[in-house]
């Protein structure tokens, strides 16, 4: 895997790519891996593997053990090979003391830039126990929201397939058996009859330069959202009607939870929302939460600097106000993930009930439009015949 190191030299910043993260330069500013195309994770199970190894650690640490200790127990039990290989990779960067953060850079993508951001944290301020702690908890919580959104999609997308394979049956075996009889017909055809006649002939004969068309569209498509990425993001979460209130709701709940925690675990609001920006992933959110970041140290108040943004509502601007005059920050930022939390599901709820009448508005659509292209010609012959 190839790397590019950010560092600073001389007061300016300097970009090296490398291969490998041995004989790093000094003042180092940000690591960034480059992807291939053809990366990808092939276990779905990884997310659970690691939140049960971080379990397992936890519980350890609670039992008053030390990492380095802990890790060694879990290497010696029967775990799965990124699991060993991830612990293995944990164990010698405590051992040598090199940067925990650096020698996970290689599984980012499977363990998450928010476990490597824990660790870190935990391991620099002593404090790893309720870092392992917090990580399990909101990994566990954002697992749990996860679940409840597949749930919610899983009727919508069986409709959806259902559908598409019912159309594809109708134009393998229905069609072709019906078609003959329509063309040959000397009575006009119905539109509907003909649309479905010519869209089953551009299938079956240029069938070649559709698939090629998906894909240049579908790549074309990809190069755009590589390109426009933030603009992309920005139109989601504020243009596209319920689903710009499902996104907020479920970025804002994982926000504020995250800072929740890390302010629990005795850290400054501030660094929470340093290291809680990483948990979005959508761009231009994590763009007004660097606008925030930087308010707040240029001296504006918390509440202010939300209020800024323009993103959050009236009374998240309240509770953080009141958080700030009554150094009750546990506890307003707890009810805060929690007010986003119900918001959230009842969004979800909301876009369920929306989106599955759609649905089986343009399936009817679809059956009718098939029913009349098949049966309207048959019905014209049965009179014409008697």
């Amino acid at each position: 895997m190839k790397y590019t190191i950010l560092y600073q030299l001389d007061g300016k910043i300097k970009t090296l790519k490398v291969n490998s993260l041995e004989n790093l330069p000094d003042n180092i500013i940000k690591i960034k891996d480059k992807k291939s195309l053809l990366t990808f994770d092939l276990n779905q199970n990884s997310k659970k593997e690691i939140l049960d190894m971080f379990r397992q650690l936890s519980i350890m640490l609670n039992a008053n053990l030390t990492l380095s200790v802990a890790v060694d127990l879990s290497l010696k039990t029967k775990q799965s090979k990124l699991i060993e290989e991830i612990l293995s990779i944990i164990q010698s960067a405590i051992t040598s003391g090199k940067p925990v953060d650096i020698a996970l850079l290689k599984h980012k993508d499977t363990i998450g830039e928010l476990s490597i951001q824990f660790l870190k944290l935990g391991i620099e301020n002593g404090n790893i126990q309720q870092s392992l702690h917090s990580l399990v908890e909101l990994l566990d919580e954002d697992m749990k929201t996860k679940i409840k959104f597949y749930d919610t999609m899983r009727y919508p997308l069986l409709l959806i397939s259902s559908l598409v394979v019912s159309i594809m049956m109708i134009f393998i075996y229905v069609v072709p058996n019906f078609e003959y009889i329509f063309t040959m017909s000397q009575e006009e055809v119905p539109i509907a009859t003909q649309i479905l006649i010519t869209l089953n002939t551009i299938v079956k004969e240029y069938y070649y330069l559709l698939l090629i068309v998906i894909i240049m569209i579908s790549f074309l498509v990809y190069i755009l959202y590589k390109k426009f990425t933030l603009y992309f993001h920005k139109f989601m979460i504020l243009h596209i009607p319920i689903i710009k209130r499902v996104l907020k709701d479920y970025y804002f709940y994982r926000l504020f939870l995250l800072i929740s925690i890390i302010v629990n675990s005795k850290y400054q609001f501030q660094i929470a929302i340093e290291n809680s920006k990483n948990l979005i992933p959508n761009l231009y959110v994590k763009q007004l939460m660097q606008t925030i970041i930087i308010d707040i140290k240029n001296g504006i108040s918390i509440s202010s600097a939300f209020e800024r943004t323009k993103l959050f509502d009236s009374l998240t601007i309240k509770l953080l106000y009141t958080a700030e005059h009554t150094t009750q920050y546990e506890t307003i930022l707890e009810d805060i993930a929690v007010y986003y939390k119900f918001k959230f599901q009842e969004s979800l709820k909301l876009f369920s009930s929306y989106i599955e009448p759609v649905i089986i508005f343009c399936i009817a659509l679809v059956v009718l439009w098939l029913m009349l292209a098949i049966m309207l010609p048959i019905w014209n012959m049965s009179s014409f015949l008697s």
